[in-house]
C-alpha cells in the first residue's frame, strides 16, 4: 500500500468514526447497563446509587443493573471500571474520595484515578455529622475535644474504611482541634454504622444519609454538622465550625464517571439524564429525606474539581502521616 493509500485510508477511518459516534449516542443506551457501587448494600453510596438506577431505568426503559463491590476503599470496584469497555455500558457510582484520596494514600493503585475515568456527573453532596452513642459523656464537640485532650489517644473512633470521606474529615477534625484519637475502620458505610450502633465504637463522623433515621430515633445523638452553615434536617444541631473549630467544613459528595476515551456524546447524554432524574419530584423529595443535596456540574467543571480535591486531600493525608491498613 502506497503512503498516499495508507492516508486516504486514514481519512476515511477518522470520518467515518466522527459520522458513527453521534449515531451510536442516539442508539445508547440498546442493552442493559451495569453500575458498579464501592460499598455493600445499606450505606449511603448505596442508597443514591440505587436512586439513580432506577431513575435510569425508568428514563430509558432499559435495564440497569447495581453492582455492588465493597471493601479497599473503594479500588476494586474501581479497577474494575477503570479496565472496562468505554462504551457507556459499565458505570461507576462511588463518593468521592476513591477518586480524591486513594493516590496519595495507597501511592500505588492499578489505575489513576484521573486519567482513567471520564467525568460524567454529580450527584449530590450530603453532609456530614458528628454522631455519638446516647451514653458517650460528650454532649458536644467542644466536650469531645476537651475529653481527647484529656485522655490522648485513648478515645476510638469508627470510619467506613480508609481513605473514604467518614476517615479523612475525622482526620482534618484531629488535625485542627490538635487530638489525638485511635480509627477502627469497617468495609463501608452499613458496616460502620451497624458497629457504632451496637456500641463497638462510641462515635464517628457519618453522613445525613444513613445517620439521619437514627438521630431521629433517639439511638444516636447528633454532635456537630460538617458544613459551613446548618442543615435543614437537623436545624438545631449546631455546625462543627460553630463549636470550637472555626473554618472547619468537610465535604462528601457522589458522582458518576464512566471508563477513559468513553465517547463525548454518550458521556454528555448521561450527564443529562442524571440532572433530569433529579429534577422529578420524587428524587427531590428522596433526597429532602436522606439530607441530599443536589449538586450539577459539566463533565469539563467535574473534571476540574475532581483534581482540586485531590490536590487537597494529598495535603491533609501527607500532613497526617495517614498509612493504609
Amino acid at each position: 500500500m502506497t503512503r498516499m493509500h495508507r492516508s486516504a485510508l486514514a481519512i476515511a477511518l477518522l470520518a467515518s468514526a466522527i459520522l458513527t459516534t453521534p449515531v451510536f449516542a442516539q442508539q445508547y443506551p440498546s442493552k442493559p447497563i451495569r453500575l458498579l457501587i464501592p460499598s455493600p448494600p445499606g450505606g449511603g453510596t448505596d442508597i443514591l446509587g440505587r436512586i439513580l438506577k432506577e431513575g435510569l431505568t425508568d428514563l430509558w426503559s432499559q435495564p440497569v443493573v447495581a453492582d455492588n463491590r465493597g471493601g479497599a476503599s473503594g479500588r476494586i470496584a474501581a479497577a474494575a471500571v477503570a479496565k472496562a469497555a468505554p462504551d457507556g455500558y459499565t458505570l461507576f457510582f462511588t463518593y468521592g474520595g476513591v477518586l480524591t484520596t486513594g493516590l496519595p494514600l495507597f501511592r500505588q493503585l492499578p489505575y489513576h484515578p484521573i486519567k482513567d475515568f471520564a467525568p460524567v456527573a454529580m450527584m449530590a453532596h450530603v453532609p456530614g455529622v458528628l454522631v455519638a452513642q446516647p451514653s458517650f459523656p460528650a454532649k458536644t464537640v467542644a466536650d469531645l475535644i476537651k475529653l481527647a485532650r484529656a485522655r490522648p489517644g485513648a478515645l476510638t473512633h469508627g470510619a467506613s474504611s480508609i481513605g473514604s470521606s467518614s476517615h479523612l474529615n475525622m482526620e482534618l477534625f484531629k488535625q485542627m482541634a490538635r487530638i489525638d484519637m485511635l480509627l477502627v475502620s469497617y468495609p463501608g458505610d452499613a458496616p460502620a454504622l451497624v458497629a457504632l450502633l451496637g456500641g463497638q465504637v462510641p462515635f464517628a463522623l457519618n453522613n445525613v444519609v444513613v445517620a439521619l433515621p437514627h438521630i431521629q430515633s433517639g439511638r444516636l445523638r447528633a454532635l456537630g454538622v460538617a458544613t459551613a452553615q446548618r442543615v435543614s434536617q437537623l436545624p438545631e444541631v449546631p455546625t462543627i465550625a460553630e463549636s470550637g473549630l472555626p473554618g472547619y467544613e468537610g465535604l462528601l459528595f457522589y458522582l458518576v464517571v464512566a471508563p477513559a476515551k468513553t465517547p463525548a456524546a454518550i458521556v454528555n447524554k448521561l450527564n443529562e439524564a442524571v440532572k433530569k432524574i433529579k429534577q422529578s419530584a420524587d428524587v427531590k423529595q428522596h433526597f429532602s429525606r436522606l439530607g441530599a443535596i443536589s449538586m450539577d456540574m459539566t463533565p469539563t467543571e467535574m473534571g476540574i474539581f475532581l483534581q482540586q480535591e485531590l490536590e487537597k486531600w494529598t495535603k491533609v493525608i501527607q500532613a497526617r502521616g495517614i498509612q493504609p491498613d
